[in-house]
């Protein structure tokens, strides 16, 4: 019996021995090492946490790519269109030239607007431009802009995102009255409690504390916000895209927006030299001189014209963009030395040791072959007494 419960010992041994060197698994099951098994399931749910991480930050710079590549040509177009406005600031042009050059001008704007509006990623659009309705309201049909209150509640677009009115994130402070767009990126492996606190509902955006949401903002690049410090109470059609949509031309008698800036400008007799400079200052990002600013922009806006314009508005934007996308490489990297710290330590705790497992399982061998021997010697004796009986 002793020799027979031996040999059922050692066989059982053998099978564990057979099942982990077949896996290469020292826990296949939670009998092996019910505690190790736990750890190395958390630790497992990490590497596959860290991984898709990994890949939706991935999938987050490639937005960001996009983004700074519309915004490329946006700058190029506005390069061009102050190469335009200098030009035409030039008296050896008579207004059939300056018209011309106003063609050009035109067109470049109404490109500007198409980038804007068919930048996207998967469908859903980067930039924001104003929407046109305020859907299920009594203001339906309206142009919707962020509040002039930065606490006011934002509104729902039809995209179901939303307005963020506070730009000071994107735009690294300062206020800004345009809309906005926001992306949120989950760059870790958990939703944290941070996560949770962070969150703000009001807006569907995270706040920078939150430990693995992203939350990054896209501020409106139209000519509407590009052309105009006040967006959200003067659209830059008004006092540009005038004469037939010629903003080089100059008629001051009889186009009501040249009529317009003619009245705004109170310290001296406007001429086109100064509707110009006005365009070349949009352009550039400068403040808008003093008359313009309290005859036109202050009566119209709640707030101050602070909106960055022009090449300002692009760089800097481009500036957030590719601080932003260096900074989700860096999450990048920090995840792949996750995966790779958490999948040693998993394998440590779960994978069999082969050279000791090998050792174990030829002692179970020779063992077992002892012990079938022994067996066999066993169920001998009580022949060898019958033989002795006859």
């Amino acid at each position: 019996m002793v020799t027979q419960g031996a040999l059922y010992s050692v066989n059982q041994a053998m099978s564990k021995s057979l099942q982990k060197l077949s896996t290469g698994l020292r826990i296949n099951s939670a009998s092996d090492d019910a505690a190790g098994l736990g750890v190395s399931e958390n630790l497992r749910t990490q590497v596959n946490g860290l991984q898709q991480a990994t890949t939706n930050t991935q999938d987050a710079i490639t937005l960001l790519n996009i983004a700074d590549g519309a915004l490329n040509e946006q700058s190029n177009i506005l390069q061009r269109m102050r190469q335009l406005a200098i030009q035409a600031k030039n008296d050896t042009y008579t207004s059939t030239e300056r018209a011309y050059m106003g063609s050009e001008f035109y067109a470049l704007y109404q490109e500007l607007d198409r980038i804007a509006a068919v930048t996207n990623y998967n469908k859903m659009q980067i930039f924001a431009t104003p929407e046109t309705d305020y859907i299920g309201t009594a203001n339906q049909g309206d142009t919707i802009y962020a509040a002039d209150d930065l606490t006011a509640s934002p509104h729902q677009l039809t995209d179901e995102r939303t307005i963020y009115t506070n730009q000071n994130e994107a735009f690294g402070g300062g206020t800004d009255y345009a809309s906005s767009n926001h992306f949120n990126f989950m760059v870790g492996a958990n939703y944290s409690a941070e996560d949770a606190a962070d969150y703000n509902a009001a807006s569907d955006a995270y706040n920078p504390g939150a430990a693995d949401m992203i939350t990054v903002q896209f501020a409106q690049m139209d000519t509407n916000a590009l052309f105009s410090p006040a967006p959200d109470d003067a659209a830059a059609s008004a006092y540009l895209m005038t004469n037939g949509n010629n903003p080089f031309g100059w008629d001051p008698v009889n186009d009501p927006g040249d009529q317009a800036f003619s009245g705004w400008v109170t310290s001296h007799t406007a001429t086109i030299q100064d509707k110009l400079s006005f365009i070349v200052d949009l352009i550039d990002g400068n403040p808008v001189e003093n008359d313009i600013e309290t005859n036109f922009f202050q009566p119209m806006s709640t707030g101050p014209a602070t909106n960055l314009t022009g090449l300002k508005r692009v760089n800097t934007m481009r500036s957030e963009i590719g601080a932003m996308t260096n900074r989700l490489q860096d999450s990048v990297n920090n995840d792949q030395t996750g995966v790779a710290n958490q999948q040693a330590a998993e394998s440590q705790i779960r994978d069999v040791d082969f050279a000791s497992e090998t050792a174990t399982y030829t002692r179970n061998q020779i063992l077992m072959q002892s012990a079938t021997a022994m067996l066999a010697q066993a169920n001998s004796v009580p022949q060898s007494v019958l033989q002795l009986l006859k």
